[in-house]
């Protein structure tokens, strides 16, 4: 440092980082502004969905894919990707972010969000969306995947929103994919497992229904691959994880199942609060179911 060469001064005069005491004292104050702080259940709706569009867009694929179940956690993560559209939307019709006091937005359509939207959804270059529903047919693809076990008010409540939302929803059924890999097993076994209900033990009972779990995950990657490719159109789907932060932090998740993903939005959400984002979203998002 000692033989380093010395760094140039230059002097400038009549110049200052502050105001003199004398001009600032014949400043009027600026008028106060009230800050504007988001509800909790605001900032789970606003925050991700920004975020999840800012990464979709950079990402260079062509839209998103959620395993749809019907439970609280899937259905947030629906709910988040729902609120993306409508920002979307707003963004790119009158301007402006949701949720935002009105002298903070811009005014106008936003050109360079619906540059980025027509090319995410591989669309014409004069197409302009009339509604959210119609970015989410595009953006988003839901798969309820039941078995044997699952509920029919399950089914129906995963459809009723994803019709809400205006997703691509498809419903099917993996038995035969955990048929198919209880028969390897019982290559190598002496006998067949059962769930507990049957009269299995906890371990049988836990590995089947992780089994379920694990086989989702595998089958919802396939359908990211396949989706677009099914609807006669290009690019691949991102897998979004339903995972809440209390699944991570007490370990009562199945490891490679819904929280093996590409982008988790729920993260760092706790059950309690999607509970309540799930109501805020029946009132302010329109997503009753």
């Amino acid at each position: 440092a000692a033989a380093a060469a010395a760094v140039p001064r230059v002097s400038v005069p009549d110049f200052a980082l502050c105001t003199p005491r004398r001009a600032a004292a014949s400043m009027l104050p600026s008028p106060p502004l009230t800050p504007f702080v988001h509800s909790p259940e605001e900032e789970i709706a606003y925050g991700p969905a920004c975020w999840l569009w800012d990464y979709l867009r950079r990402s260079g694929a062509s839209g998103y894919f959620l395993a749809l179940s019907g439970g609280a956690d899937s259905s947030s993560t629906a709910g988040i990707v729902g609120c993306m559209c409508q920002a979307l939307l707003q963004a790119v019709t009158t301007g402006g972010a949701p949720g935002s006091p009105p002298l903070d937005c811009p005014t106008g359509p936003d050109a360079r969000v619906l540059a980025d939207l027509r090319r995410v959804c591989r669309a014409e270059p004069t197409w302009l969306p009339s509604s959210a529903a119609e970015i989410a047919k595009l953006v988003l693809t839901t798969c309820y995947m039941g078995t044997a076990n699952s509920s029919a008010e399950t089914r129906d409540r995963a459809g009723a929103l994803a019709s809400q939302v205006g997703c691509y929803h498809v419903a099917s059924v993996i038995d035969p994919m955990v048929q198919g890999t209880l028969q390897v097993f019982s290559a190598l076994a002496p006998r067949e497992p059962r769930f507990a209900s049957q009269g299995g033990s906890r371990s049988e009972d836990v590995a089947l229904q992780n089994i379920q779990a694990r086989l989702r995950m595998v089958y919802g990657y396939l359908l990211a691959q396949l989706v677009p490719w099914c609807r006669g159109r290009e690019g691949f789907l991102l897998v979004l994880g339903s995972a809440n932060v209390d699944e991570a932090l007490r370990g009562y998740m199945t490891k490679y199942d819904c929280s093996a993903a590409d982008v988790n939005p729920i993260g760092g959400v706790s059950k309690t609060d999607l509970k309540r984002f799930l109501h805020w979203g029946a009132d302010h998002l329109g997503y009753p179911a």
